[in-house]
This record gives C-alpha cells, structure tokens and sequence, in this order.
C-alpha cells in the first residue's frame, strides 16, 4: 500500500519564509537607495538636486531600517514557534565551536 503525507494546511512556516525573503529583499533595496542618495550627494549628476539626493538618503535608510526589524521580529517569532528538542542527544560533550570540522 503506498503511504500518503498528510500536510497541515495551517502549516505557516512556508509563508513565514516567503515574507522573510520579501523583508530581505526590501531591506537590499532600501540599502541601495541610500548608496544612490550618497552618490548623488559626493558627484551629483545633471538635474538632481540636494533636496532630492537627501529625501533618497533618509527614505532608503528608513525602508531599509523597517525591514531590518521586520525581519528580526519574523525570525524571533519563527524561533519561538519551533519545538524545543529536550531529548536530543548528539553524542558529544563538546561545545559547537570546538566540533568543527578539520576541513575547514
């Protein structure tokens, strides 16, 4: 007989995911915004004023900050909503830093 996997349709982590890639990606974006701003600011090129270079500065640092956080807060979140392992045993008493591996 073959074996069918009941998914939960309330699972959430798949969308937790895709919201964290989409917190990723606006806060690259806003990061950009600021590097343009800056660069307009040192070497302005034709038609862009100060004004104009500033408001690119402090709206790409504040949809970069809003994201940051977005995306803290969607992490702690997903780590408080995944089961502690209390009985897992890995076999070793040594502490994480010290299991790596000699290759690397």
């Amino acid at each position: 007989m073959e074996e069918h996997i009941q998914l939960d349709p309330l699972d959430h982590r798949p969308n937790n995911l895709l919201l964290l890639g989409l917190w990723l990606r606006a806060s690259f974006i806003g990061a950009a915004f600021v590097v343009a701003g800056f660069a307009s600011l040192i070497d302005p090129p034709q038609g862009v004023s100060f004004l104009n270079a500033l408001t690119c500065v402090l709206a790409g640092g504040t949809v970069a900050w809003v994201a940051w956080q977005k995306m803290v807060a969607l992490l702690d979140r997903i780590d408080e909503d995944e089961p502690a392992e209390s009985g897992r045993d890995d076999g070793s008493k040594m502490p994480p830093s010290a299991r790596a591996s000699a290759s690397s």
